[in-house]
């Protein structure tokens, strides 16, 4: 009888695979909130938002689909130290990446409270409808030229860029504005991404696993876009 390989009670990964060695913890001024949608929730071992939960030390994960009455985001809502946003392109949504004056004035006068929405394009979509209180929220957006590194998964679109990506990528824009002080303290965050990366496709590739796809995984996969017609993306 086959025995299941153990595994860490953190990152929820073969004890051989585990990531939590590579995390380097670091607290930004900002709060990161991350509402994890169920389905992206049960796809962890592939997913990135437990990952940038363990790397940020003042974030948070919640799980759920409707946060209309989630009591812990609506503690968080009514607390008069932050700024609510939530991370989601609008045509009045504020610049991370070049922000005005007045909207660096907002940003430094309270800790920005930024709800990230980890799921695949149709969830996050319901997600944003069904969560009132989300959805009602001022928004912070970026702009980017950054490919998305995640060469395990097909992107919806070539600047398509995953949870822990995103969350990088503004948290660099906001650093580069006077709006943080990390110190590239930041960048753990994409190089524990690259590490999971490593380690599931040499899982992948390696024939004598179960999960070894022969030759639809290779150590040199670049990245996979399945193009979404008609559609307008979460993040940009």
């Amino acid at each position: 009888m086959e025995c299941k390989a153990l595994r860490c009670l953190k990152c929820f990964r073969p004890e051989d695979f585990c990531l939590c060695s590579h995390v380097r913890k670091f607290t930004p001024r900002s709060k990161i909130i991350i509402l994890i949608h169920p389905m992206e929730a049960k796809r962890e071992k592939l997913g990135s938002g437990r990952i940038t939960r363990e790397t940020l030390e003042n974030s948070e994960l919640i799980m759920g689909i409707d946060f209309t009455d989630d009591k812990r985001v609506n503690e968080l809502l009514a607390d008069d130290r932050y700024l609510p946003l939530v991370l989601y392109p609008g045509d009045d949504s504020i610049s991370a990446t070049n922000p005005t004056k007045e909207q660096k004035e907002l940003l430094s006068n309270k800790i920005p409270l930024i709800f990230a929405i980890d799921g695949t394009w149709p969830c996050a979509k319901k997600m944003m409808k069904l969560s009132s209180n989300i959805n009602s929220l001022p928004r912070i957006s970026f702009e980017t030229d950054r490919v998305s590194e995640f060469l395990i998964k097909h992107q919806p679109h070539v600047k398509a860029l995953s949870t822990i990506e995103s969350i990088h990528v503004l948290l660099d824009d906001l650093d580069r504005n006077g709006l943080e002080n990390l110190e590239r303290k930041h960048d753990a965050l994409i190089d524990v991404f690259k590490k999971m990366v490593q380690m599931q496709i040499a899982v992948a590739t390696d024939p004598n696993r179960p999960s070894y796809r022969g030759r639809k995984m290779s150590k040199d996969r670049t990245l996979l876009i399945r193009e979404k017609k008609n559609r307008s993306f979460i993040l940009k």
